[in-house]
Formats: C-alpha cells, sequence, structure tokens
C-alpha cells in the first residue's frame, strides 16, 4: 500500500547519524520523518569527549545521559602502555532507544518499524515497511549502518576479516575500558558497565578460526586479555561484519549517511563521531537542495567532504598498524596481519606539512549555519576543503593581512576578535613556518590571557 507522507525527507536508521540529522533538519525547519527501530545489539561503545558535547549540542540530552564517565582511555600498543585522554561508554540498546525518545520529544514524527527497501525513483523515494505499508517522499537518506553499504561501495579496504564479539558477566561492577595490540597480530577493545563485559576482537584469519572453536580455551592463553576478563564464563560470542569501504554519497533521490556512506575502521575509535560530523555535513546539502540550490555542487561538497574523513581514517588505521609492525620487527618479522595492512591505503602522512608559500586564500563553499554558502576560505596542503573560521571568526582576512605584510591590520583583526583572539594565536602558532602574528597587547583594555580564550 503506497502512501503520501508530509514530509520532504525520509530517514531510514535510528542510530546516531539518523538521529542527528532528524533533530538538524527539523531544528532548520524541514519536515522529516525518521524509520528506525532498536536493535538488540548488547554492545559496548566508546566516545570521546567531543562526540558527547556533539549529542548534548544537538539536543539528545537523554541519548548522552547514557554515557557513563569519564574513564581514562587505557591503551597497551606496540610494547606501550599509556592513557593519553578519556572516554565516556553507552550501552546500545539503551543508547538506541534515548535516541529515539529524545527525537519524539522534540515533536519529530519516528515510525518505529523494521525497512524492508529504500529505493529511488524518478520523481520520489520509497521506504517499505515490514507491515507492507511504502512510503514516499521527495528524498531520502540512508543512514542504516555498514550493512546497508557493502554492495555500494566505490572501493574497499583489501581485508574484511570479521569483528569477533565476546560478551559476558562482570563480577566488578566498575566502569573501565582497553585497548590493545595481540602478540601475532590483531587487536582488542575490552569494556565493562553495568555489570557487562564486552570484547571487541580484530584477529588474522587463522586465528579466528581456532579461537571460536573453544573461546574459553583461547581466551585463558591470552595473558593480557584473560587478566582483563577475569573469571567470567563467555556467554555469548559471535562475528559482526567489518567491512571498510566508501560509497557514493547521492544515488539518485536517496542521500547516504554515515557508516552507510563509508564505513571506517573500527580501530580508529571514532564511529559516532563519524556519524554526527557526517550528519552535521549533510544537513546544510539537504537544506539548500529543498531551496532549489543546483544539485551538482551540493553533492560534490557532501562527496568531497566524506572523501576527506575517510582517507584520513583510513590512514590513522594504517599508522596504528605500522606502530605495532615496527615493534615487533625489533625482534623478529612483523606479522603478516601487520605488514598487510602498513601499506593501504596509501603512503601519504595522515597529516601533510602546511607552508607558509603554499597557503591560499580563494572563494569555495562553507557550512554557514544550516546552509552552504559561498565564503572566502583558507586552503593548505592539508586541509584541501578550505578553512572557514578558527574559534568562531573568520580566518581569510588575517591571512590576507598576513601575507601582504600589513601588520596593522592583523593587529586590528585580533582585538576585533576579541576573547577570541587567543585561540587563534595558539593555532596559529601550530604552524612554526607561518610568519609570527602581532601581539595584539590587550582586548579592548583587558589583556589577552589563557582564560579568555578557554570558553572558545
Amino acid at each position: 500500500m503506497r502512501q503520501d507522507v508530509d514530509s520532504e525527507i525520509l530517514i531510514a536508521g535510528g542510530g546516531p547519524a539518523g538521529a542527528a540529522l532528524a533533530m538538524l533538519l527539523h531544528r532548520a525547519g524541514r519536515r522529516v520523518i525518521l524509520v528506525g527501530r532498536v536493535r538488540d545489539y548488547r554492545a559496548i561503545e566508546g566516545i570521546a569527549r567531543r562526540s558527547l558535547q556533539a549529542l548534548q549540542s544537538l539536543g539528545l540530552h537523554r541519548a548522552a545521559a547514557c554515557a557513563v564517565g569519564p574513564l581514562p582511555r587505557r591503551v597497551t600498543w606496540a610494547g606501550k602502555t599509556r592513557a593519553p585522554n578519556a572516554e565516556w561508554l553507552l550501552p546500545r540498546p539503551s543508547f538506541d532507544a534515548a535516541l529515539l525518545e529524545d527525537l519524539h520529544e522534540a515533536g519529530i514524527p519516528v515510525i518505529k518499524a523494521r525497512v524492508t527497501f529504500l529505493e529511488s525513483q524518478k520523481s520520489d523515494v520509497c521506504l517499505g515497511l515490514a507491515d507492507g505499508r511504502v512510503l514516499t517522499a521527495s528524498w531520502g537518506v540512508e543512514a542504516r549502518g555498514r550493512a546497508a553499504a557493502r554492495r555500494q561501495f566505490r572501493d574497499a579496504a583489501p581485508w574484511s576479516t570479521p569483528a569477533w564479539i565476546l560478551r559476558g558477566e562482570a563480577a566488578d561492577p566498575d566502569p573501565a575500558s582497553a585497548a590493545l595490540s595481540l602478540p601475532g597480530g590483531g587487536w582488542a577493545w575490552w569494556s565493562r558497565l553495568k555489570g557487562q563485559q564486552y570484547l571487541q576482537l580484530a584477529l588474522p584469519e587463522a586465528t579466528l578460526r581456532r579461537a571460536r572453536h573453544n573461546p574459553s580455551t583461547w581466551l585463558a592463553a591470552q595473558p593480557d586479555l584473560a587478566q582483563l576478563w577475569g573469571q567470567a564464563e563467555i556467554s555469548h560470542h559471535y562475528q559482526r561484519p567489518s567491512l571498510l569501504g566508501r560509497t557514493q554519497v547521492r544515488e539518485g533521490r536517496l542521500w547516504r549517511l554515515g557508516d552507510a556512506a563509508m564505513a571506517i575502521d573500527p580501530l580508529s575509535g571514532q564511529g559516532i563521531f563519524n556519524a554526527l560530523s557526517s550528519a552535521h555535513g549533510l544537513t546544510p546539502v539537504l537544506h539548500s537542495l529543498l531551496e532549489e540550490t543546483s544539485i551538482a555542487p551540493l553533492e560534490r561538497f557532501h562527496q568531497r567532504r566524506q572523501d576527506a574523513q575517510y582517507w584520513r581514517f583510513a590512514r590513522a588505521g594504517r599508522d596504528f598498524y605500522r606502530q605495532a609492525a615496527y615493534q615487533e620487527s625489533i625482534g623478529t618479522d612483523p606479522a603478516p596481519y601487520w605488514t598487510a595492512r602498513c601499506h593501504w591505503p596509501d603512503h601519504q602522512p595522515l597529516h601533510l606539512p602546511e607552508p607558509w608559500a603554499q597557503v591560499r586564500v580563494r572563494r569555495g563553499l562553507a557550512i554557514i549555519g544550516n546552509h552552504l554558502a559561498e565564503r572566502e576560505l583558507v586552503f593548505t596542503p592539508d586541509q584541501p576543503m578550505g578553512i572557514q573560521a578558527v574559534a568562531g571568526i573568520s580566518l581569510a582576512p588575517l591571512v590576507k593581512a598576513m601575507q601582504d605584510g600589513d601588520h596593522a591590520a592583523a593587529r586590528a583583526l585580533l582585538v576585533a576578535a576579541g576573547p577570541a583572539a587567543m585561540a587563534i594565536i595558539r593555532w596559529w602558532a601550530d604552524h612554526p613556518d607561518w610568519p609570527a602574528l602581532p601581539e595584539p597587547h590587550s582586548l579592548g583594555g583587558a589583556p589577552l590571557s589563557p582564560i579568555d580564550s578557554a570558553s572558545q
């Protein structure tokens, strides 16, 4: 039964990507319907502070309240143990249920149902529900995760070993987590929350085949993992696809979002951050599209933004694999697991040098509120999409003043920036090849101080 709905956009998928997009579009005054359900996927996930802050800023307060932390992010990698920052633990499916509650509270229509298909037609999109209904709207968004992307990859990592998940009870009630590389290849992320523990493993194929026959015996033979797990029995173990790849962001009237647009290496620990970032990028694209902006530059912007994120995450994972391979090579040849992953996607550094001579100011598309608009942007080798602002202050006028050698104009811009000036100065100082900024001795009579910039 075909049913036109009072919506400009249908979103398939109620995880963090779909929920964030629905909230952002709703705030922009767009009519949106989200179709999704809470899966019985009893995982624990870790997020960083910026992802938690993003959830809160989106108004997803119930979802953010599910996070437990901050906890030290303990990492034992390539023979070195450290706790470089903090993380918060999220219990799913409680987190997913809270996302849908937040949307309902905000007045966003949510249909809790299983999606059977989502297709782009000539003039609309059709979304099928398990009860036989077919919903139609002008535009659709695929946000059902990497399972929805697997047949759409433009390119993918040359390996697809599934993740192996172990679950069980935990005697210790205190929340905790740890990540570690494993001798002979592979890595693990362990977490404990609310009386349960969760262990995600990425192992060489041969090791995975052996381990699955007797998980308890295999786990007991891994000293570091066995110490974390304790004496509890393994109540459940299963495999989960961990395909890595990227897609075309648009197919007809259907747009792709989050893991459905690019499935990143879970080693990066940035899955939910990518989901939220992807939603922030697609919102102004769809908002501008519905105001009849030409589709070609909008699609090009979203594709380039997604691709840039994808390559950055892929290179971050590659560098972790290289660290492990290097450590093992000190005493012996590194395991094939590491060496096979040391060369993909390429050998380009994670961050390119940004010499002052290669900094350019030119016009390009930037996210301004809920729209995409042309602005003067600062382009560097490491930021090919361009930088519009630092600490909320447009960067191009300051760069142009320094390129012209006009220190008086640069000083005036910094003074006009007010408390944000200190954040700009610190950001600029991270580029040692760039000329030193003139010191704005005061901000309207108030001296610059770290306190002034702390809120930026």
